[in-house]
């Protein structure tokens, strides 16, 4: 897997910034754009920094769709109480996330 690649699609789909990911991972703004400008991989501390600022698990990253991967605590609690929402709930729900 491209790290970098990844790293790059994570933050389009969020649509962030580089910089917002510097702030969000404690990660200075100079050393992710060397990752991308010297198309180095990120050490697995700094990748770790990462996943914690996009809220995924090391294991989501390297994922491929449609793989079994483990969720955070957060995940799993996300996912209990939307199991509890009404239909009406869920619709405003995603439109908020939208």
């Amino acid at each position: 897997m491209n790290t970098l690649k990844r790293i790059k699609e994570l933050l389009d789909e969020r649509k962030w910034s580089m910089y917002k990911l510097a702030k969000l991972s404690g990660i200075s703004q100079s050393t992710l754009s060397n990752l991308f400008i010297r198309n180095n991989d990120p050490s697995i501390s700094t990748l770790e920094d990462i996943c914690k600022a996009f809220g995924i698990t090391l294991s989501q990253f390297f994922a491929n769709e449609g793989e079994l991967v483990y969720l955070t605590k957060e995940q799993s609690e996300i996912l209990e109480k939307w199991s509890t929402l009404s239909p009406d709930q869920k619709s405003a729900l995603m439109k908020l996330l939208n």
